[in-house]
């Protein structure tokens, strides 16, 4: 018997089961199957990877973080008591290394930005913080304020990258519904920051350390030794995400399904216990073809990546929300930076009336016979309170924010911190007072600024979220230099200029929230 020439074709096309196998690992029925399986995005992906243990396992690396954001732009804020007769410093300089951390982290922002958005965030989140870190250790060793200046410009110029990174690598990693939640979650541990950073500085700053290995010429006092306690944190950040994967939503958009499917997979089975092949999403839906680019190539790639973002429509909710950063960060970080020196000067002198302590005459350094600022556990407590005092907020606001809209809670909250502080001069008449209002003032602002970044993270797509965060940040960053440094110098025309700057600029925030386009349970790009 002879086949006719169409069964010979059709058997040259049939391909054995067994060669199937050893080259996909998969039966050919299962490959069948497979070609059946409808593809899926990237919100059906993660939201079928549930949620477990690798979810807890990312924020517990995410604490140190956060913990270290705080303590790179505010623990020189609290060694000014200690530190002004060991270095000289005045009132200006003290505003000015409140600042230049900032200024560090704005010189950085778009190299950061289009660099994570092309070669990844895992990289970014290792090295950025480890190498900040490092940075922060040789701005403990500082003997001057020259020193110290540039160690604390180049730790933000470094630190800027992975914190960027960090609010889109966390929305990367949560399913719509749980996103807002957790970047609001985050800002709790802002608030952990900020209450056990002054308890590490009551530990520290209030000893009469005075080390001195190579004689005069190197003195390690006890602000030094704070913040190299506070430098070990970025350190410990980079270790953490070293164990961590790259964000499937970044490999898919570059083209790497099959790696982001992998990570898809070891999630699931972290969160659930179960078989990897028991996840239910088989393949993925292509969002890109090319590859990611490497070397030049990818910072090319970068540049063509950074222009929609400077086109309709994205071009005007970037103006829109780094305006509104810009006015949040004025007055929130304004008062968080100044509060430490705020509390001790209250703390030194009889009369515990705000006006009276911030009065010109009073703050003015004498270089011939300069006396430290004395103080004790309750003036750090104060601080440690203020730092707390969001706990209540975000509790409430994680319960609000998916109900009322995040642009209406961001709004409100600016209108109600620019209200309380506007009040500060008038009732400020007692140091519990000034710490009460300040908590109420911090607790709404930072809620503001929470919002803002929930929003900012859902306005963008992926090949654009990370470099538009970098440009938020930025922009907030530069609103909390004006404010820093502004702040001393209103304090030469008066008690209310200050303060009734502050306001102003948080109500302008407050009124430009309701411009911005509702985001609410919106999937991501």
């Amino acid at each position: 018997m002879t086949k006719t020439d169409v069964e010979a074709g059709r058997s040259k096309e049939e391909i054995p089961h067994d060669h199937l196998f050893k080259v996909t690992g998969l039966s050919s029925t299962n490959l069948e199957k497979l070609a059946k399986e409808p593809a899926s995005d990237f919100e059906e992906a993660i939201a079928a990877t549930q949620y477990g243990w690798y979810n807890v396992w990312l924020m517990l690396c995410t604490l140190p973080a956060f913990w270290s954001a705080v303590s790179v732009t505010s623990a020189t804020s609290y060694i000014f008591t200690r530190a002004q007769c060991d270095i000289g410093l005045k009132l200006l300089d003290m505003g000015t290394l409140n600042s230049i951390t900032y200024g560090g982290m704005i010189s950085s922002a778009m190299v950061w930005g289009f660099l994570s958005d092309t070669l990844g965030r895992r990289k970014i989140l290792v090295w950025g913080f480890f190498c900040s870190g490092l940075v922060e250790i040789a701005a403990a060793m500082s003997q001057s304020f020259t020193m110290l200046l540039i160690t604390q410009f180049a730790s933000g110029f470094l630190f800027n990258g992975p914190f960027a990174v960090l609010i889109s690598y966390l929305a990367e990693m949560h399913r719509s519904e749980l996103r807002a939640r957790v970047i609001l979650l985050t800002s709790l541990f802002y608030t952990i920051a900020n209450a056990t950073l002054p308890l590490l500085a009551w530990a520290t700053l209030t000893q009469d350390w005075h080390f001195r290995p190579f004689g005069d010429l190197f003195v390690i006092h006890a602000w030094n030794l704070f913040l190299l306690a506070a430098a070990l944190v970025p350190l410990l950040s980079g270790v953490a995400f070293f164990f961590m994967p790259e964000s499937p939503k970044f490999l898919m958009s570059r083209g790497r399904n099959d790696e982001a499917l992998e990570i898809f997979r070891n999630i699931y089975v972290l969160n659930t216990g179960k078989p990897a092949d028991t996840y239910p999403v088989k393949v993925l839906e292509e969002e890109k073809s090319s590859q990611q680019a490497r070397g030049l190539a990818a910072l090319k790639a970068g540049k063509e990546q950074m222009a929609p973002l400077f086109k309709p429509p994205y071009v005007a909710y970037l103006i829109l929300i780094c305006f509104t950063h810009i006015c949040c960060m004025f007055g929130s970080n304004t008062i968080r930076l100044w509060y430490p020196q705020l509390a001790a000067m209250i703390g030194a002198h009889t009369t515990e009336n705000i006006c009276s302590a911030i009065a010109p005459a009073q703050v003015v350094i004498d270089d011939t016979a300069c006396q430290p600022i004395e103080t004790s556990l309750l003036t750090y407590l104060q601080s440690m309170v203020v730092g707390a005092g969001s706990i209540l907020t975000y509790g409430i606001g994680g319960v609000l924010i998916n109900r009322c809209g995040k642009k209406l809670v961001a709004g409100v909250c600016a209108i109600l911190s620019a209200l309380v502080i506007a009040g500060l001069p008038f009732l400020g008449t007692s140091a519990a007072m000034v710490t009460g209002i300040v908590t109420a003032a911090l607790a709404f602002s930072s809620l503001t600024g929470a919002s803002l970044s929930s929003i900012t993270v859902d306005l963008f797509p992926t090949s654009l979220r990370v470099m538009a965060m970098a440009t938020f940040l930025m922009c907030g960053r530069l609103g909390t230099i004006t404010g820093t440094i502004a702040f001393p110098a209103l304090i030469d025309y008066g008690c209310l200029p200050p303060f009734f700057t502050i306001a102003t600029v948080l109500l302008s925030c407050g009124v430009a929230c309701f411009f911005i386009p509702n985001t609410t349970m919106k999937k991501l790009e």
